[in-house]
């Protein structure tokens, strides 16, 4: 239902620690109804369970230290949030690590996170390792935006849930749901809030038109394509321009494929997880045509698409044997008399049981 807790009913508001802050002359407040948990690590882990706020100033990436397991830290980096032993800063013992432009910890993509693995040593992808922010989520008890994350409602996927939440610019509260239906607040079409623009605009429209007529990346140009002798083509392109200049910077770029032309698409690269515009496909089947689009990624969303890249195709590693040529026929026929014949000529490429050519048959006319 609407009042549980985000993400599933981990807890409830028994523990909440309130911390009140000044800024500018006003009251301004980080932490009140929700917590920071994190789920997913091996069982029995030091990973799993709630994270308390560290700063109690209004910061952009806060930090964080492991409730109950103090010597375990969580901050960002300038480029991935981290948890680590012993202290807040890079050189202590590195446990976790998720790569992300994300404002808060809760905010990271879905299967951002890898995790040491304490058999190997090695850090290793582990995508069940989330961190949420639970709480009662009512209107009565709404998550503030400093729990949630400033940059929730850009990098979230709510689908069907609905968020109780306090507006930072107005102090108002709202849900986030984009029609009315309920008691209460309900009653009137939600909102979502927009940390690029410091207001609230209307859920409704939040995605399909704030986002994307304001914050989401332009169109990349000027794809072009480059074979390379591994069977495998480099992308290159020119990223899209932002006119303001004060936009979200590009986190990374989206690759889509064609093999009909362009009638249909599939996501051959989800996120390059990098602003730079190029990217490399490999194992790409020789002799089918292919499309390529890209489209830019930020935080508000993925942009839109650049225009396909001209046809191309692979060529085979190994040429096709081609057809025999007959010199002479001698099946036993008797052609006496005969005006004309026809010859069946089949034949298969040699040598190559995975080719994609297939048995080819002809059939010829010849003339006395």
């Amino acid at each position: 239902g609407d009042g549980g807790g985000l993400q599933g009913s981990l807890a409830s508001a028994a523990n909440t620690r309130p911390i009140v802050v000044m800024e500018l002359g006003a009251a301004a407040s980080t932490s009140r109804y929700g917590r920071l948990l994190s789920r997913g690590a091996p069982a029995g882990s030091l990973l799993n369970g709630e994270w308390l706020r560290v700063d109690a100033d209004l910061v952009a990436h806060p930090r964080y230290v492991r409730r109950d397991v103090p010597e375990l830290h969580l901050f960002y980096t300038g480029s991935a949030w981290r948890i680590v032993r012993g202290s807040d800063d890079p050189s202590g013992e590195l446990l976790a690590e998720a790569v992300s432009a994300a404002l808060h910890p809760a905010t990271v993509g879905v299967s951002g996170w890898s995790l040491l693995e304490a058999e190997t040593g090695a850090v290793r992808h582990c995508p069940e390792y989330e961190m949420v922010c639970d709480g009662p989520n009512t209107e009565l008890q709404p998550f503030l935006m400093e729990e949630l994350g400033r940059d929730f409602f850009l990098r979230v996927q709510l689908t069907r849930k609905v968020v109780w939440f306090v507006c930072p610019a107005t102090g108002n509260v709202y849900h986030s749901a984009a029609k009315p239906g309920g008691p209460g607040g309900r009653s009137r079409p939600g909102k979502r809030y927009c940390h690029l623009c410091a207001k609230c605009f209307s859920a409704n429209n939040f995605q399909s038109q704030h986002l994307a007529n304001l914050h989401r990346p332009g169109r990349p140009t000027a794809l072009v394509t480059v074979p390379d002798e591994a069977g495998g083509v480099h992308l290159l392109w020119r990223p899209p321009v932002d006119p303001t200049g004060q936009g979200p910077g590009i986190t990374g770029y989206r690759v889509r494929v064609s093999v009909n032309d362009g009638i249909s698409w599939q996501v051959g690269i989800n996120d390059t997880g990098t602003s730079e515009a190029r990217a490399i496909i490999t194992n790409l089947v020789a002799a089918v045509p292919y499309r390529f689009q890209v489209a830019a990624v930020n935080c508000a969303g993925v942009g839109a698409d650049s225009e396909p890249s001209p046809q191309l195709c692979v060529a085979p590693e190994h040429p096709p044997t081609p057809p025999p040529v007959a010199s002479r026929m001698s099946d036993g026929l008797d052609l006496l008399e005969a005006e004309y014949v026809f010859l069946c000529s089949n034949w298969r490429p040699r040598g190559h049981a995975l080719s994609r050519i297939r048995p080819h048959s002809a059939v010829f006319t010849v003339f006395f």
